[in-house]
């Protein structure tokens, strides 16, 4: 079979299905430690003093149906050629793009944000399919362009930007620049020159002056960035969710209070608890190091991935592993450090931990992705 991707034809080896020693079980079993400790810590969210306050058809159960279909996708993506799926970028691009577009007609207003399309009992969130999705189309653009010229760094750049303006207008602001990181990565592992990513580091301030003289960052945006030097300037409102992660992370010391024992969180004090501080609740419950190994496992996951970048054969397969990567550990970053304020509270998930589906979903395709670059890891024959 040959397939045609970035002006080249690929002829791809005839395999229809790799031996299972092939795939990298070590990664795998990492991931499923990582969803399996999150749906137990989803768990205890549900308990307010032995308690179930949220049904659990609702809630665990729905995350673990997430997840046997997560690991469904996996398995499909892992067996599945991933030239296969570069050669057909420009079909992904488009469809992204038009789910984002159609979220202002036919998307479903939460908290204020209209991020989601309702199907039934779910609700599919197009800005995380994107995330993947960009990975997909970076890996096939740069396979086919120099990243050292700037025609290529501007055409990347007008491929990144489409989604995260569309993303932004939502409005998210941290998915947009989730979506930026992913880039920056993807970018700096294609062979950009130093110069050149100096001069857009350079660019990257009068942008931001343009972003918030466009009112792109709303009032409350900023509000957060201050209560973050001061959580008690509003401490009922943009500075609560500041001052009991804190307090929750603090009751939790070394050992933590106990599964299901957090005060803050049991209490009900805790917000967000479900999904966004997530590791506010490990942290207090399993304490220093319980959540130390959690980060431990993320970080397996992460060294697993950059190793199958080192194994691919070929660009593509580099740069979807080298994408998801970045994916992973600027997630797990802002995640974390919203939570023990290093950053201004920002809504992003705890990757393979919090409750969402669409997340864990396009997360275990990105993984499944990067299984399918390790089974092929051999040298591509050229017409």
């Amino acid at each position: 079979m040959t397939v045609h991707v970035a002006g080249r034809a690929w002829r791809l080896p005839d395999v229809r299905w790799q031996r299972l020693g092939a795939y990298d079980w070590v990664m795998i079993l990492g991931v499923a430690a990582v969803v399996a400790i999150g749906i137990a810590m989803l768990y205890s969210a549900t308990l307010r003093g032995g308690q179930t306050v949220r049904a659990w058809d609702d809630l665990v159960l729905k995350q673990s149906v997430f997840a046997l279909i997560g690991a469904l996708v996996l398995g499909l993506a892992a067996i599945t050629e991933y030239r296969v799926v570069l050669a057909l970028w420009k079909w992904i691009y488009l469809g992204t793009t038009a789910l984002l577009l159609a979220l202002p007609l036919f998307g479903t207003l939460l908290g204020g944000s209209q991020r989601w399309f309702s199907a039934g009992l779910v609700l599919l969130q197009p800005s995380e399919l994107a995330k993947v999705a960009l990975i997909v189309c970076l890996a096939a653009y740069f396979e086919g362009h120099d990243a050292r010229e700037w025609k290529t760094i501007m055409g990347s750049a007008v491929l990144v930007g489409v989604p995260m303006v569309l993303v932004m207008q939502q409005p998210d602001l941290s998915t947009a620049v989730m979506l930026g990181a992913i880039w920056v990565g993807m970018l700096f592992a294609s062979g950009v020159r130093p110069l050149h990513l100096s001069l857009l580091a350079l660019a990257a301030a009068p942008l931001a002056m343009i972003v918030l003289a466009a009112g792109v960052i709303k009032p409350y945006q900023l509000m957060r960035i201050t209560a973050l030097l001061d959580p008690d300037v509003a401490p009922l409102r943009e500075g609560y969710q500041n001052i009991q992660t804190l307090l929750a992370v603090g009751n939790g010391g070394l050992t933590g209070t106990g599964y299901a024992g957090g005060l803050q969180s049991q209490g009900g004090w805790l917000p967000l608890v479900y999904t966004d501080n997530i590791y506010a609740l490990v942290a207090e419950e399993l304490g220093y190091i319980g959540g130390v190994a959690l980060l431990g496992l993320l970080a397996l996951v992460v060294w697993r991935v950059l190793r199958a970048a080192g194994l691919a054969q070929d660009k593509a397969g580099y740069l979807i592993a080298v994408g998801v990567a970045s994916y992973l550990l600027a997630q797990t970053f802002v995640n974390v450090g919203v939570v023990l304020q290093l950053i201004p509270v920002t809504g992003l998930a705890l990757p393979f931990v919090s409750y969402g589906g669409s997340s864990l979903v396009s997360l275990m395709a990105a993984i499944g992705l990067v299984q399918s670059v390790i089974a092929r890891r051999r040298p591509l024959e050229f017409r």
